[in-house]
Order: C-alpha cells, then sequence, then structure tokens
C-alpha cells in the first residue's frame, strides 16, 4: 500500500495569503485539503484563477490528487473527512474588518469559526494546529512584545486586534486540555511580493498609499509613478508642492512584511515538527522609520511639501488634504502611532533552520510595492503577475 501523502486541512486558500501558503505547502510535497465555500464549482473556479499567476495548475493539482477541494464554511458546517488521515489543520481564513458594524465580524470568522475548526479537530483525531493571527494581539502592551501568548487580556486598537486574541485564547484553551501541538504565527502587516510588488489585496497601507497618489493628482501631477525622472522611477520632490501636516513621529516604525516571507516561513515551519507548539513573529526584525516611508511615498508618487508634527500641538483648522491623511492614519491604518517591538527568538531559529533570510524593505523594493498597487489601479485591474521562474529571495529556491 502506498503511503499517504502528508495532509494539511487549509482554510482561507482563496484569501491574499492563503493562495500562496497553498503554493508553499504543495512545493514541499504535502497534499492540500482546502475548503472552499459553496457552490464548490464556482470557487474552485476562483482559486484556480488566483494559483495561475503562481505557477500553480490547479486543475492538474486536483486531477493528481495533490489538491482536494472541500464545500463547507466556517461557523456552519464543516465536511466530514472523505480524504483519509488529516496530520494537521492550518488555519488561515479570517475577517479582516477592522470594527464591528452589526454583521458579526470579525469575530463570526475569527472566534466561532475558530471554535468550530476546534471541534471538528477532536472529532477527527487531529492533534496539530497551525493558526495564523496578527502580530497585534499584543493591543496597546508596549516594550519588547515576547512570542507567547498575552495574559491578562491587552487594551485594543480594534475589534479585529480583540477577536484575534480570543481566537488564540480558545486555541491555547483547547491545546491544554487536550495535549495537542499548537503553533501560532504573528506576521504583521502582509504586503505584496518582495521581488514583484505582486499584490491582490489592496487595504491598509495600500489605502494610505493611494491617499497620496491621489493628494499628487488634485494638486497638479497627473502622470503615474516612474512617469518621469532618472529612469529607475524617482523623479525630483519638487514635482508636485502639497503642504501637509503629518501627525507622526518620524522614528516611529510601520512593520510591514511580504507575502512570499510570509507564506514560506509558515509552509516551513507545518513540515518540521521540531518547529511545532511555538509561537512566531512573522515580523521586520528592522523596520523602516515613518520618515523612510514618507521619503519613499514622495519619490514615487512625485510630491513634497508634507513634514512631521506632534498631533496634540497642532492648533486651528485642517486643510482638506489633511483631513482626509489624518482620518485615514486614525481609522485605516491606527497601527502607524503605537508601533510596539516584536521579540524574534523562535522566528530566528525557524528561518536558520530554512536557510531563510528576511528580505529587507529597501526603497527599490518599496518602489516595486507601490508602483504594481498603482499600475492596478488599487485594485480596480485585474493584477498581473510577471512570467517566468523567479527565485525567491526570501527561501533561495525557484517559484
Amino acid at each position: 500500500m502506498t503511503a499517504q501523502q502528508p495532509t494539511t486541512f487549509l482554510t482561507g486558500a482563496t484569501g491574499f495569503l492563503g493562495h500562496f501558503i497553498l503554493r508553499d505547502l504543495l512545493a514541499d510535497g504535502r497534499r492540500v485539503v482546502v475548503l472552499l465555500r459553496p457552490p464548490l464549482d464556482d470557487s474552485v473556479a476562483r482559486l484556480g484563477g488566483m494559483m495561475t499567476p503562481l505557477g500553480v495548475d490547479l486543475v492538474s493539482e486536483l486531477g493528481l490528487g495533490r489538491v482536494v477541494a472541500v464545500e463547507g464554511e466556517l461557523g456552519r458546517e464543516l465536511p466530514a473527512s472523505s480524504w483519509g488521515r488529516t496530520d494537521e489543520i492550518l488555519s488561515c481564513a479570517a475577517s479582516l474588518q477592522l470594527f464591528s458594524n452589526g454583521n458579526g465580524e470579525p469575530f463570526a470568522s475569527n472566534v466561532q469559526g475558530i471554535a468550530g475548526l476546534l471541534a471538528w479537530a477532536g472529532a477527527h483525531g487531529v492533534e496539530r494546529f497551525h493558526a495564523v493571527s496578527t502580530a497585534y494581539v499584543c493591543g496597546m502592551n508596549s516594550g519588547l512584545i515576547m512570542e507567547r501568548l498575552h495574559e491578562p487580556q491587552p487594551r485594543f486598537q480594534t475589534d479585529y486586534e480583540r477577536s484575534k486574541w480570543e481566537a488564540e485564547a480558545l486555541l491555547s484553551g483547547w491545546a491544554a486540555r487536550t495535549g495537542a501541538a499548537l503553533t501560532i504565527y504573528r506576521p504583521s502587516f502582509v504586503v505584496g511580493e518582495s521581488e514583484t510588488g505582486y499584490t491582490t489585496q489592496f487595504g491598509g497601507f495600500y489605502q494610505l498609499a493611494r491617499l497620496v497618489s491621489m493628494l499628487a493628482r488634485q494638486n497638479g501631477h497627473g502622470a503615474g509613478p516612474g512617469a518621469n525622472g532618472n529612469g529607475n522611477g524617482y523623479a525630483d520632490a519638487s514635482d508636485t508642492y502639497v503642504p501637509l501636516r503629518i501627525p507622526l513621529d518620524p522614528d516611529g516604525r510601520h512593520n510591514v512584511v511580504p507575502v512570499d516571507f510570509v507564506s514560506r516561513a509558515i509552509a516551513l515551519a507545518v513540515g518540521q515538527p521540531a518547529m511545532h507548539g511555538r509561537v512566531y513573529h512573522l515580523t521586520d526584525p528592522n523596520p523602516p522609520d515613518n520618515d523612510f516611508w514618507k521619503q519613499c511615498f514622495e519619490r514615487v508618487f512625485h510630491l513634497h511639501g508634507g513634514y512631521f508634527v506632534d498631533p496634540k500641538t497642532v492648533n486651528g483648522a485642517r486643510s482638506e488634504a489633511e483631513a482626509m491623511l489624518w482620518e485615514q492614519i486614525d481609522v485605516l491604518v491606527p497601527r502607524l502611532r503605537h508601533t510596539p517591538h516584536f521579540d524574534q527568538s523562535h522566528a530566528r531559529a525557524l528561518l536558520a533552520a530554512g536557510g531563510m533570510v528576511f528580505p529587507e524593505l529597501t526603497a527599490a523594493r518599496v518602489h516595486r510595492l507601490l508602483t504594481f498597487a498603482a499600475e492596478c489601479g488599487w485594485g480596480k485591474r485585474r493584477p498581473v503577475r510577471g512570467g517566468g521562474a523567479r527565485v525567491s529571495a526570501v527561501a533561495g529556491r525557484p517559484k
């Protein structure tokens, strides 16, 4: 009898991070059961369209049995295991909604969904659970944030953060009761690929970048990124002058991580039982400061005139541009102000075991991230990823 391939039950495969994780699990030789919403045929078609730019032919993978597509919904009904043994659950599905608005989210997906998966794990004898959380379950805690569960419950900026903390509490209680291995991955803000800038999600960081682009256009600069300048997309910052008070500390740090780094690290850990049972901060070990981000935005979108201020010292009316910017910072990117420092002891050991390095967010990489998003119309046009084999900057192997 042929031994069954190691099998991962993956939720959230049609999400931004999830479809990258699916690619990397397959590259590591795992069979992956993907939970898809009904109707199944439509979800399979959608996932297939997402996997093609990553170099994965989903139809072939389904035919070979390396991917098994099953229908179900978190928090509702999950399918019985008809595919044989499940070695681990990898929960990547999540609601990214920041604040509750009466639709039940983000708690329905992020807490009730986890509760349903834990019940399923118990019914099917699964003793390894991998969960994608967020680095910001630390809430408003400050100082060095350790790779462990945060007790007591912190004070949070958003309902999303609270929902992820509550999910971790459920998972921790389950692991303590059952003796199962619980592995938690806490990325910071996930952005596009480190080498291409490719992304299929345009929230958070990208919404702030889009606003900067809009300000440049509204104040006289109509060309897109890289339209002029010295040939590498960097133009004279005097192209468009927009006087703008920026309510941030220039030395504050905004922690973002490329999606290919996060997915590869998770797939690496899944395949190494010695690495299970830990919390991993998948974060930038040396995040750029706000002044760096300001310079990148100015170069890409050809504007200048902004300067940092302490929001507590600002008196008088705000300009229209300032009002737009301050609202974006307060609502869309609340973590621009409270930026904790993350311990990475476990993460460093994981990366060393896999020969991985963090892809430093240089100005050139940030330029690619912003240019790609702008050329996609910030999600209005279908993203197209460059063809050909590319060597991953984070794992050193062809993708």
